[in-house]
């Protein structure tokens, strides 16, 4: 008698399969294996749920709770993803782009999601016994999506914990309980794990290019990019920071540092591989605009590799994806046409901002630079264009709601002194200085009459308001452009309103990720030509932001060893400094600081993030701009046990053999 295998599809899965582009299917109930297996139609049912759950760090993305900021069919559903307090929670937060209300990154997010490898490895070994009713070419398509997949659940979990049990088959649930427990596999293996997965992705899966939303072998060099450089970071620096303990012992936490060469290549020749694929990036002649539109155009962009998508799709052929985010009220202020609920839950820092090119708001004595308007900041040659399509800054206009962002920190009736004696190293940056001169108002667009003057703007419409909170405002002079929908209506932007699509890869982080495995590899085979293309690639980044192309030092000092005790050389440290500027809340820069083992250093004794606050100088009639500690004072810390979170208490209870990671 033939034995009938069955799996249980969800009876939600027309909303949960569409959160990726062609995905959206109807809800079929309990379906047979052998009525999936054998369309395509089928096949994209068996992986919708799969999908669903990526481990793709969007605006849904959350570092705590149930779901770990993924949209997970457990504990309320698919929408449980969609709580606006994920964006609260957003990495920015911990890696100082941005200030919101969770700043630290704490004892880890959490992430184990071997439910869904574990379909996948169903798939992996069952989807063969169907092949005959396919091409080959078919047949190896489905495959290596397949693998893909399964690379990208471990990319997640690796990056997190160092080594892990690599489960590459289904586990039977009768066999002996000794049987199922699995110890965990060293960081190499597993990294090389899915360095084999990618690779066997990028010769087999689907050379599509129009389906985005769906993994192909493009997408599969995109993460074999991303995924080795983290590699290789971690093997040229982890041993850097001294942990010591069973863990690092059997190779679990950290690798050799001559494995470092090799994921690096494997980063590179990936890069390389999409490059003849015929990815570029989207340019335009109005350089601020076409760098909006990267992240807001989602049909024939030559530089989207993977895209997830959301909202009501009415612009392409495709259905209703019911998937939606909350990101337009949580980063723009509350006002009409703009956020209509809560209203600047995150707010960018000037750690991030002052990376760009703009003019010096202090001089060559320390003292504020003084400006005739606040808009002088901005609307001049000397800031960036990509600059202006990160940030909406002082008196900018937002356009879906043809708003002016009127923003001023407050007033200071002289400032006779320097910069720094306004930005004391305090909460607020509140001392005897600013408590003599400076004036702030407790609502925004606040008038007072000060030192004789009749109404004197303190506060502008949009900030700052010192009685309001830390929402709705601004509390940094500045708010998140990036991603914002400048079509959207005014109804959408509220909670789970905003529908833009998340560019899961794009082409701009993979020049990055070139540049610094270039670089990287330069380095370590002491090889110019190398280090030297690294530039190309950051200058191409560069032409299309239209910022000033940027040289490589010949001879570089070494800027780490004092600071960090080992060597970063300031040719490195710009090529890092460019990828935070590409790329900022984009959700890389935390971990990226985790893998260059930074972290601890530059959050050391917490950090308090800082503002590009305006304030109007009253005797003087002209503007200045601050970096003050911002006013809610949340610093932002690092331990060197954070490097590798904890394995979940839960899962060793349930398997002994995990060895904990050391540091905890």
């Amino acid at each position: 008698m033939k034995t009938i295998k069955y799996l249980f599809v969800v009876a939600a899965l027309g909303l949960t399969v569409s959160s990726c582009y062609d995905m959206d299917l109807e809800p079929k109930g309990l379906i047979y294996e052998n009525g999936l297996f054998v369309s395509d139609n089928g096949i994209k049912k068996y992986f919708a749920l799969i999908y669903q759950d990526l481990p793709i760090e969007d605006f849904n993305y959350k570092q705590n709770g149930d779901n770990k900021g993924y949209a997970t069919v457990n504990q309320g559903g698919w929408h449980t993803g969609n709580k606006w307090e994920a964006q609260k929670g957003s990495p920015a937060t911990a890696a100082c782009e941005a200030t919101g209300r969770e700043p630290s990154y704490g004892d880890g997010w959490g992430y184990w999601n071997y439910d869904r490898i574990r379909d996948i490895n169903y798939f992996i070994e069952n989807f063969p016994g169907y092949s005959n009713i396919y091409t080959e070419e078919e047949f190896n398509a489905y495959m290596g999506e397949a693998y893909f997949l399964r690379a990208f659940y471990y990319f997640g979990i690796v990056k997190r914990y160092g080594g892990v049990p690599i489960v590459d088959k289904v586990l039977d649930p009768k066999a002996p309980t000794e049987e199922l427990q699995q110890p965990r596999d060293t960081e190499y293996d597993c990294w090389k794990f899915i360095y084999s997965d990618l690779k066997f992705a990028m010769e087999n899966a689907s050379t599509k290019k129009e389906e985005v939303g769906r993994a192909n072998r493009y997408a599969a060099a995109a993460l074999m990019s991303r995924a080795m450089l983290y590699a290789g970071s971690i093997a040229k620096y982890g041993g850097y920071i001294g942990t010591t303990g069973p863990a690092v012992q059997a190779g679990l936490m950290g690798m050799p540092a001559d494995k470092a060469q090799e994921f690096f290549q494997y980063s590179l020749d990936a890069g390389k591989f999409l490059q003849e694929a015929g990815f570029t990036l989207y340019t335009g002649s109005d350089k601020e605009k076409a760098y909006v539109d990267v992240f807001l155009k989602d049909k024939d962009n030559p530089e989207d590799i993977m895209v997830k998508q959301y909202g009501a799709l009415a612009s392409t052929p495709y259905e209703n994806t019911s998937l939606f985010h909350s990101w337009d009220t949580m980063v723009l202020p509350l006002g009409e046409g703009l956020a209509n609920n809560v209203g600047s839950a995150l707010q960018p820092v000037w750690e991030i901002m002052g990376l760009f090119e703009m003019p010096a708001i202090t001089d060559e004595d320390g003292k504020p630079v003084r400006f005739d308007r606040m808009e002088d900041l901005w609307d001049t040659d000397e800031m960036e264009p990509r600059a202006r399509a990160n940030f909406f800054f002082p008196g900018m206009t937002e356009t879906a709601s043809g708003a002016v962002l009127d923003v001023q920190g407050g007033v200071y009736k002289a400032y006779p002194g320097l910069a720094s004696d306004g930005t004391a190293d305090t909460q607020g940056s509140i001392n005897d200085y600013t408590n003599t001169y400076r004036v702030r108002a407790s609502d925004p667009g606040k008038t007072q009459d000060i030192d004789g003057h009749k109404n004197v703007k303190v506060s502008g419409k949009y900030g700052l308001a010192e009685g309001k909170g830390d929402e709705g405002y601004t509390r940094t002079g500045a708010f998140i452009r990036k991603y914002v929908n400048s079509a959207a209506t005014s109804a959408s932007r509220g909670l789970h309103g905003s529908t833009q699509s998340w560019k899961v890869f794009r082409y701009g982080e993979i020049l990055c990720n070139m540049a610094e495995a270039s670089y990287e590899l330069g380095l370590i085979r002491d090889d110019e030509s190398l280090k030297s293309k690294a530039f190309e690639y950051v200058n191409e980044i560069r032409d299309r932001a239209g910022a000033k192309r940027h040289e490589m030092v010949g001879t570089p000092e070494d800027i780490g060893s004092p600071v960090y005790g080992f060597p970063i050389d300031e040719n490195l440290q710009y090529i890092r400094d460019e990828r935070a500027r590409e790329l900022c809340f984009e959700n890389h820069r935390l971990y990226d600081l985790r893998r260059w083992r930074v972290a601890d250093i530059m959050f050391q004794n917490g950090y308090w993030p800082h503002t590009l606050l305006p304030y109007y100088v009253l005797s003087e009639g002209k503007y200045i701009y601050l970096n003050e500690v911002e006013r809610e004072g949340r610093k932002v810390d690092f331990f060197k046990r954070w490097y590798y979170e904890q394995i979940p208490g839960g899962e060793i209870g349930k398997n002994p053999k995990l060895i904990r990671n050391d540091g905890y």
